[in-house]
């Protein structure tokens, strides 16, 4: 099998992962940059050429393409995906599902499609109707979130109206557009992180923000623990990665009063905390399930 794994850094703990479990599986893999690659349709066909120390060449045909693309660049990461896809190539997880849990409040429009509990949200660009659009999320406390964020950047707590007018008028002046969110105040601090793949829970841990922080994520310097995982939570976790057909994902859920509540859905989770915390293997269970799927057609 010949698979080529997109990611803009080759040295993060996830590729270096997946290239050491490539090797024992005697996989051939090649760590494509997605901005080095230029697209080209030239009908009927298309190629995809890159750029590699001041030479230029056209890639190869591969079995499958593994997008790792960041949030800084998922636009044009999403291009090079489609035209992976255009020229037959297996996604593991491809451009509309990429694209459908990249973007905050269409997630959480596809959760809620698909009938899964998520916290009550409020997208506005207006600053009138504010007092409305809070008491919509049970009132202040309320958590604010830009479209596009990750690993808990752009995620804000608010406490009064004057702050959060404060806010919502800087950050679009930054031309970001931003949901207004209800605050779980029973859940506030943890969250559990569950592994799919190939719908199948491999591994999950509880997160647990630092002392004076309220977002959980590892990169915030969040600790990981191995927990058992309640049945309606991990239901809730399937069928929020079912929702979004993802063949890889990282479901994120809040404890609440009423039950579990999906926050979010990572497309590219990166798996340093949880192969840590849990000692599961999903760099070998992610290439174990691009092979079985590629038996398959």
């Amino acid at each position: 099998m010949k698979l080529a794994i997109l990611s803009r850094n080759r040295r993060l703990y996830s590729i270096r992962r997946l290239r050491e479990e490539a090797e024992r599986a005697g996989i051939i893999i090649d760590i494509i940059d997605p901005l080095s690659c230029q697209l080209i349709i030239e009908p009927p066909h298309s190629r995809i050429r890159i750029h590699k120390k001041s030479k230029i060449r056209n890639l190869p045909r591969y079995d499958a393409v593994l997008p790792r693309i960041g949030a800084s660049i998922t636009e044009y990461g999403l291009s090079v995906v489609r035209h992976f896809e255009n020229q037959g190539t297996y996604a593991v997880n491809g451009s509309q599902a990429i694209s459908d849990s990249r973007n905050k409040m269409r997630s959480l429009q596809v959760l809620t499609q698909a009938g899964i509990r998520v916290p009550a949200t409020v997208l506005t660009r207006s600053t009138q109707g504010l007092r409305s659009a809070v008491n919509v999320v049970n009132g202040l406390p309320v958590v604010l979130k830009i479209l596009q964020g990750t690993q808990g950047v752009g995620v804000m707590l608010v406490h009064t109206p004057i702050s959060l007018g404060s806010v919502l008028d800087t950050l679009r002046t930054l031309d970001q557009d931003v949901i207004i969110q209800q605050f779980i105040a029973e859940g506030a601090g943890r969250d559990y992180r569950v592994l799919i793949v190939g719908g199948k829970i491999i591994a999950s841990m509880m997160r647990t923000a630092p002392q004076g922080e309220f977002r959980s994520n590892i990169h915030r310097g969040g600790e990981a623990n191995l927990i058992h995982l309640p049945p309606s939570y991990a239901h809730a976790a399937l069928k929020a990665a079912a929702a979004f057909k993802l063949d890889i994902a990282g479901v994120d859920i809040m404890e609440s009063e009423h039950g579990p509540l999906v926050i979010e859905v990572n497309s590219s989770p990166g798996f340093e905390g949880i192969e840590k915390a849990t000692h599961v293997n999903v760099a070998g269970a992610i290439l174990d399930h691009i092979c079985r799927k590629l038996a398959k057609t």
